[in-house]
């Protein structure tokens, strides 16, 4: 068995990326100029839409192959290991290929130079014809860029395309970045929202902190008058009880005037 990719029906957007980069890598362009081709460069794998159902087809690198078998020209050829290769020099475009491919997946593509206006005409030019294409799982491009997977699995958005190896192990394409971010961020974004903490203000240190302005002077206390010592004041009730001493002292006076007077007379 050889490698080859397999597509996951169920997945499958048919949103045709695949048909641009497998254009890109086998002419050499980006993917934004082969966006701008693609409908004038043939690409070797096909999305296909229905009503019912969308897939991504492309060469099964059958075993034994039978567009070999029929090929008049030895154009394609199938290797002892099974890999089957392509001479397009000897492609006469008769399309017998194309009409036994059980999965309709062998294309008819125009190699060559385009033709230019003028008088002038190069050997490339002249030699503008058809020849039939499959795809031959990337392997130049991966070999010249490195790369472990086809064109057409590294842009597939739903990761529908894989490779089925010779040994029967299945290689996906890795999940990009931005991608796998976005899954592990995906939960936390749904959990509500935690309420802000409230930010305490910054105390300031012992250095930072303003020196005090010095208080201002205590404003002079007032002296209130003296008052007599309990002992210097007399008690009420000794007042009262000499008060009448007092009367009959100062009576006694007067008395002994009268008493004068009276002896006179």
């Amino acid at each position: 068995m050889q490698e080859h990719i397999q597509v996951i029906a169920d997945k499958c957007l048919a949103c045709r990326r695949c048909e641009v980069a497998c254009i890109a890598a086998h002419h050499g362009l980006s993917f934004k100029e082969a966006m701008k081709q693609r409908d004038v460069l043939v690409s070797r794998v096909r999305a296909v839409k229905t009503d019912d159902f969308k897939t991504t087809v492309s060469c099964h690198q059958c075993s034994p192959a039978p567009c070999c078998n029929i090929c008049p020209t030895g154009a394609l050829q199938q290797e002892s290991d099974g890999a089957i290769t392509m001479r397009v020099q000897l492609c006469v475009a008769c399309k017998m290929c194309l009409a036994v491919c059980p999965y309709g997946v062998i294309s008819l593509e125009t190699i060559g130079m385009p033709d230019v206006s003028g008088d002038a005409e190069t050997v490339a030019q002249r030699t503008r014809r058809e020849v039939a294409v499959r795809c031959d799982m990337c392997k130049a491009w991966r070999e010249v860029n490195g790369k472990k997977i086809t064109a057409c699995m590294e842009v597939c958005p739903a990761r529908a395309l894989s490779m089925v190896m010779p040994d029967g192990s299945v290689v996906e394409a890795p999940v990009e970045k931005k991608a796998k971010k976005a899954v592990e961020d995906k939960p936390a974004a749904e959990a509500p929202a935690a309420a802000p903490k409230a930010e305490e203000a910054p105390q300031p240190t012992a250095e930072a902190q303003p020196v005090p302005a010095e208080a201002p002077a205590a404003a002079p206390k007032v002296e209130e008058p003296s008052q007599p010592k309990a002992e210097e004041q007399p008690a009420p009730a000794e007042a009262l009880a000499a008060a009448p001493a007092q009367a009959e002292a100062d009576a006694k006076p007067a008395l002994k005037r009268g008493k004068g007077k009276k002896a006179k007379k």
